[in-house]
């Protein structure tokens, strides 16, 4: 797996996944302002940044997670550049 470059490459897959625009891709966005954010787009998000970051998440990280920048912080914490 290659790590992806910053910020960019983050935007692109969370976008692609809940079907937005990436301009809707900030920091405050979550369940409640993005509608196509789900239960199973949740799960999908979390498995495709795992795939693609090559990290792992944990099912409390994955339960916890209600935020782009909380999932940003996650991951900056697991070492990703996003």
């Amino acid at each position: 797996m290659s790590a992806p470059g910053a910020g960019g490459e983050f935007v692109r897959v969370v976008a692609e996944v809940f079907e937005v625009d990436p301009t809707e891709v900030v920091d405050g966005a979550g369940p409640d302002t993005l509608a196509a954010w789900t239960s199973l787009r949740h799960l999908q998000l979390m498995v495709t940044l795992e795939e693609a970051y090559g990290l792992s998440f944990s099912y409390r990280e994955i339960r916890d997670l209600r935020s782009i920048g909380q999932v940003r912080d996650v991951m900056r914490a697991k070492g990703a550049k996003v």
